[in-house]
Formats: structure tokens, sequence, C-alpha cells
């Protein structure tokens, strides 16, 4: 793509030698090349994107770690999915590992044509690049690690009502109801994404550029106010958007590591030594290890976590602190870093799955016909207990209906 092109020469004195036009809009500013008022207030795209390390970052290293989710979560979809009619656990994991696949594949459309395609060399930007971008980066993560973050809780939530009340998990964890609370997650997360979208709109500003030997326009995708925050007030807005996003990115986790913390003492306490019959041995031993698994997976999730929550209070307090006190925290570089962990958290636990889930090599080997996922002991004593299992739920089913039938002709 050439450097230059569709090139238009501007005199910047004549442009900005009188007096600026008044916009009746406060919160606009006059385009001189195309006489109108925008809402433009802050440049979207800041140099530091444009530098090589950044397209390093994003052109290469996002797109192989992206790959990689893409294979492993796949792997654990497929797995997920033949399970998931079976088991009310595993529901959530299942929608975690979808949410997971997507969220790591939507910033690729921007980051290809961006980085690998070399728009980002462009001197005249389009609304669509300034859209592509706000959605790839914004929007579409923000939506995915909602759902994420909320069917993680869901999972922590079953798991210790399974572990501390049992018998009332049948009722309030049962299929009917994990899949009612998946639909209301996807609405809450649907009507999260819609409010956190409006905060914000996309437009391109001109501005005359003096270059070494002459000057010309050049075309800028810029964040403006939208309707509704110039309705509001942006203070107004910003301060409800900011208590909305902040309490977003703290209830949850706080929550998660409450019931984190009941999960382990749940843990150490099955290891406690006591009095067990021997046929239950091995039924408390898989509860135990399946609640083991879980509870890792959600301290990954919460450690990483950590980096972009840290960022994003860091942001915010900077606009308190006095101007400068917290300028890095605006680096491109410390969000690159925190998106970058968040997109490897996924390889991770497909990992946990592999050594710490008997149940999951024994699926995964059935799928793909490939022994050494599993031993043969593994595999007949999973085929064994699926098999057991089912005959005795058959065996529920067929009392039940005698029963029903008995009282009838009774």
């Amino acid at each position: 793509m050439e450097i230059y092109e569709d090139i238009e020469f501007c005199d910047p004195n004549q442009i900005y030698g009188e007096a600026l036009p008044v916009c009746e809009d406060p919160f606009t500013v006059f385009d001189h090349y195309m006489n109108i008022c925008v809402p433009a207030t802050l440049i979207q795209f800041v140099d530091q994107e444009n530098e090589p390390n950044m397209k390093i970052i994003y052109g290469f290293l996002l797109p192989v770690l992206s790959v990689i989710v893409l294979l492993s979560n796949g792997v654990v979809i497929l797995v997920l999915n033949e399970q998931k009619t079976k088991r009310a656990t595993v529901e959530p994991l299942f929608w975690m590992a979808v949410s997971a696949l997507l969220m790591a594949a939507s910033p690729l459309p921007f980051t290809i044509y961006y980085y690998n395609l070399g728009h980002m060399r462009d001197l005249n930007q389009t609304e669509f690049l300034c859209y592509l971008q706000k959605v790839c980066m914004e929007i579409l993560p923000f939506f995915f690690n909602t759902l994420i973050t909320f069917f993680t809780l869901l999972l922590g939530t079953q798991r210790f009502i399974a572990v501390q009340y049992p018998l009332d998990s049948l009722r309030w964890c049962s299929r009917r109801l994990i899949r009612r609370y998946s639909k209301a997650i996807l609405t809450l997360a649907i009507v999260l994404t819609v409010i956190h979208s409006t905060f914000d709109i996309r437009v391109i500003y001109h501005f005359c550029i003096r270059g070494p030997s002459t000057s010309f326009w050049v075309a800028r995708c810029f964040v403006g106010h939208s309707p509704l925050t110039r309705a509001m007030g942006p203070d107004t807005f910003s301060w409800v958007f900011d208590c909305f996003r902040i309490g977003l990115i703290v209830v949850p986790p706080i929550l998660l590591f409450v019931i984190t913390i009941l999960l382990i003492r749940t843990i150490k306490t099955s290891d406690a030594p006591k009095l067990n019959v021997n046929r239950h041995k091995r039924v408390n031993s898989a509860f135990r290890n399946t609640t083991v698994m879980l509870t890792v997976i959600i301290v990954l999730f919460l450690l990483a976590r950590v980096p972009s929550t840290v960022l994003i209070i860091l942001v915010k307090l900077s606009d308190l602190l006095p101007l400068g006190s917290l300028e890095f925290a605006h680096s491109a570089y410390l969000r690159a870093f925190s998106n970058i962990i968040l997109v490897t958290l996924h390889p991770i636990s497909f990992a946990v799955y592999m050594f710490m889930s008997r149940r999951f090599r024994v699926s995964l080997r059935r799928l793909l016909g490939w022994r050494f996922l599993a031993s043969d002991e593994e595999f007949n004593a999973v085929t064994s207990s699926v098999r057991t299992s089912q005959f005795k739920s058959q065996q529920s089913r067929t009392g039940y209906a005698f029963s029903l039938v008995h009282l009838h002709n009774g």
C-alpha cells in the first residue's frame, strides 16, 4: 500500500490564520475541511500504537495466541458438548469455553486489517477503520469477557451449593435451571454491552498538517461524545459510567474470591482424617478432584483479571490526581500486556482440563481415538462408571413409572 495517496494540499496560514468559527454545541469543534462542527474530543490512535513493537505484539503475537486458543478451546467445546447433556456442572464450563474462543477471535479482523495489511500507515483514515477498532477491540471483547465473568461466577456458586448443600443442589442446580441462568446471563451481558457502547462515538476530523516542504490535509479517527453523553453532560455521564464499569470489574471478582476461599476451606476439610465407608471413598475422591479442578480454573481467571483491573483503576485515578503523576497508566503497551494475559489464560485452562480431569481425557480419547490421552485403565473405569450411572438412572425412571401405574390402578 502506498504511504501517500489522495493528498490534498492546504495552506495552514490561510486556514488557521483567521478567527475560528464558533460552534453552538460546546462539545464540538470546527472541521475546516468539511466546514461543519464535529464532536471530536480525543484522538483515537495514539503514536505508540503505530510503533514497530506494537506491530509485533498485535500483528504477530496476538494472532498466534488467538490461533492456539481457537484450537485448544475448540477441542474443549467438542468434549464438553458431549458431556453437556449429562451433567449440569458442564453447562457453565461449556459457555465459558465458547465465550473465550469468540473473545480470542474478536480482535483479529482489526489487527489483521490495521497491522498486517498496512493500514496503520494510512494518512487518511476512514470511519470504517474507526468503528472496526471500536467493535473488535472494545465492544466484542467487553461482551465476551462479561459472559466469561458471569459464567465463572455461576460455576463457583454452583459448585459451592453442590459441596455445602448437596440435597438442595438437586433443585437449584438442575440442568433446566442452569439453562435458565445461562439465558439470563446472556441477556444481562447484552444489556451491559449496549450501555457500555453508548458512552462515545467515532468521527473523522480533518486538519492541515505542515510537512518538510509542503502542507496537506489528513483525516484522523477521533473519539467523540455520543448524543446521550451530551444530553446528560459529559461529567455526569462519565461519573455514572465510571461507577458502572468499576462496579462490573470489582464486584464479581470479590464474590468469586469469597466463593474460592469457601471452596478451598471445603477441600481442606475433605482432606482431614475421618471415618469413611470403603464403597464411598472413590465417589468422594472424584467429587473432591472435580472441586479442586474447578477451583483452580476460578483462581486462574481471577489472576488473569488482575492486570486489566489494576490498569483501569490507575487510569481512573490519573483523572483525579495531579497531571502527569500516573501518565504511564495510559500507555498502549500496558493495555497490550493486559490483553495478552487475558488471551493466554485459556490455553492454560485447557492444560488444567488435561492434567486434572480424567473424564475429560477419556472423552478426548474417545473423540480423537488417540490412546496416549488416557490409559486403558482410566478409559475402562470411566466407561464403566458412565454405564453404571446410566443403568441406575434407567432403573430410577422405571421404578418411578411403575409407582405411578401402581397408584393409578390402586
